[in-house]
């Protein structure tokens, strides 16, 4: 068998995770689930703290930056913007992003990523909603009422299905349009 890769190794404890929950994820069972020794693991990382660190760090880039960074780049407009996140928070599976949720409520490593990631994702959602409303009050508000719909969705049971989420949040984006347009007049 050829020598796994530190991304061998991030993938397959993401994999684990959504698949299995993080009670499932330990470095002897990653290592059984790989087909490969311990010492493999030990090569790539110096604790299981740090394996995380990696699927964190993954997720972060490869869906949170990501997504921000092209609905910026790839509109023209604060609302083309929203409109480009709500599209793409809907298309993906959130199923990490609970299972890290739900991990860190029990995991001080995780929260404390959890809880940078949530300020970061706040931060990016006020920023975009200031500029579409052009006031940093309002932006705020609904920065915070976006962002904490998507978490409140994320721990729904049953959870509404993607089609369902798109659906409330563009009715409640065309609210918040309407009354936009309302005061301007």
């Amino acid at each position: 068998m050829s020598k796994l890769s530190r991304d061998d190794w991030v993938k397959g404890a993401q994999k684990m995770l959504v698949e299995l929950g993080p009670s499932s994820l330990s470095i002897v069972k990653l290592s059984a689930s790989l087909g490969v020794t311990r010492g493999s693991f030990y090569y790539h990382f110096v604790s299981l703290n740090a394996l995380i660190d990696g699927v964190i760090s993954d997720w972060e880039c490869n869906v949170v930056d990501k997504g921000f960074a092209d609905a910026r780049s790839l509109t023209q407009t604060p609302l083309d913007e929203i409109y480009y996140l709500i599209d793409f928070v809907t298309r993906l599976s959130d199923k990490q992003d609970l299972v890290l949720r739900q991990w860190a409520t029990h995991n001080a490593h995780v929260k404390k990523h959890m809880e940078r990631l949530d300020e970061k994702r706040l931060a990016v959602m006020t920023d975009v909603f200031e500029r579409f409303t052009g006031d940093q009050k309002r932006g705020e508000v609904f920065g915070q009422l976006a962002f904490y719909a998507y978490i409140g969705c994320l721990n729904s049971y049953p959870r509404p299905s993607s089609e369902k989420q798109k659906q409330v949040s563009l009715e409640i984006l065309n609210l918040l349009e309407s009354e936009l347009a309302s005061r301007a007049s």
